[in-house]
């Protein structure tokens, strides 16, 4: 299981360190998105933020022996990005965008979930 945990790791760093830079940096889809869900240019960089100190989070927690520090930081950093997706699948879903619109979100937010029981089981 740990291996698994370890490749699930890398694709949710690769993933939101990804999404996030492009909301920080606000690059034309970024913005486009913004507009779209009705954020504010500040406020959206602040969830590219978010998102890559999750990545970040995420990642530190690779090598972390169960019950340390760094696992545990792994595993918060998996439920605040969680948290995030519900949110992202939510807000999706009031714009009209439908499932197909919010199934980007979904599918991060099953395998934040999915990081985060691995890591406390």
């Amino acid at each position: 299981m740990r291996a698994v945990a370890s490749i699930l790791s890398i694709v949710i760093f690769l993933a939101f360190a990804t999404s996030g830079a492009q909301k920080l940096i606000f690059t034309t889809m970024a913005s486009q998105s913004a507009e779209h869900l009705g954020f504010k240019k500040k406020p959206f960089q602040g969830v590219g933020l978010a998102e890559v100190a999750g990545a970040l989070g995420v990642l530190v927690g690779l090598a972390a022996a169960h019950g340390s520090f760094l696992a545990w930081l792994n595993a918060a950093a998996a439920a605040g990005l969680t948290v995030t997706m519900v949110a992202a699948v939510s807000l999706h879903l009031r714009r009209g965008d439908g499932i197909k619109g919010a199934a980007p979100a979904l599918s991060l937010g099953v395998l934040c979930l999915i990081e985060l029981i691995l890591r406390l089981a």
